[in-house]
């Protein structure tokens, strides 16, 4: 098992695409993309191939790009998206699709959505956010207390003037975004991981008092009578820009 973090972020000061693998409980430099994205997002899909989409180089250079990770490298030849996109979501469908939320489309925020299939030509348009938002935290989550239905979830982001509290969830098949539990509080650059029972878990961020958060928030499922719940646990750093992923119990010892 391999986890993989990229670095789509800024090093000291130096814009780059290295990437690292972590295997033998350790970190090893792994191929480095074709192309330096910041505030690019990224997918996992069948196999273990990872897809990450968008960013930019420099603020003038945005990417309608597209890289796919595979055990032969990074490939190029996914069909570019209509647009430019930086500080969008993602969140896997299925093993073969991906959905690409929200962020600076062609440079403005934006509350448009595509799919993506493996061995498409194209990336096809998704339903569009109830509330423009960048910088967004999203996952897949329960649809109810007992059903075995998942939906996606965007939770917080930025809306052009201030950091949202607001929620937005899709359910599977539906074309419309739907009024979700409301955050406790404004936050953009937020993670959202899915835990093991179907909820999500939402991480750090920078919240509307431009305090940097070491906090977790879970949301169990997406009934609106669902509540977000500060957790005992907190991020030993406090954390924006940063990368949260579920990894297995072998790699980690939390005890």
């Amino acid at each position: 098992m391999k986890a993989y973090v990229f670095k789509m972020s800024y090093i000291s000061t130096t814009l780059s695409n290295r990437c690292y693998s972590f295997e033998n409980n350790a970190w090893a430099s792994s191929p480095t993309m074709s192309s330096v994205r910041v505030y690019a997002a990224a997918a996992q899909l069948q196999d273990g191939k990872l897809l990450v989409t968008g960013g930019y180089d420099d603020l003038s250079h945005r990417h309608s790009s597209s890289e796919m990770l595979t055990e032969e490298g990074w490939e190029s030849n996914i069909p570019p998206l209509s647009v430019t996109v930086y500080g969008h979501c993602m969140i896997t469908v299925n093993s073969t699709t991906v959905m690409l939320i929200g962020g600076w489309q062609n440079g403005k925020l934006s509350g448009n959505s595509f799919y993506y299939s493996l061995g498409e030509e194209n990336w096809t348009g998704g339903p569009e956010l109830m509330f423009k938002r960048g910088s967004t935290g999203c996952g897949k989550i329960r649809s109810n207390k007992v059903g075995p239905e998942m939906n996606f979830i965007v939770a917080g982001g930025w809306n052009g003037s201030s950091r949202l509290s607001s929620v937005e969830i899709l359910n599977e098949g539906s074309n419309m975004w739907q009024t979700g539990p409301e955050l406790p509080f404004g936050v953009w650059q937020p993670q959202i991981i899915e835990d093991q029972n179907g909820g999500v878990v939402l991480i750090g961020g920078q919240s509307s008092s431009d305090i940097y958060l070491d906090t977790l928030y879970q949301l169990p499922n997406g009934d609106q009578d669902a509540v977000w719940t500060k957790m005992d646990q907190k991020i030993k750093n406090k954390g924006w820009l940063h990368l949260a992923i579920m990894v297995p119990d072998s790699i980690v010892d939390c005890n």
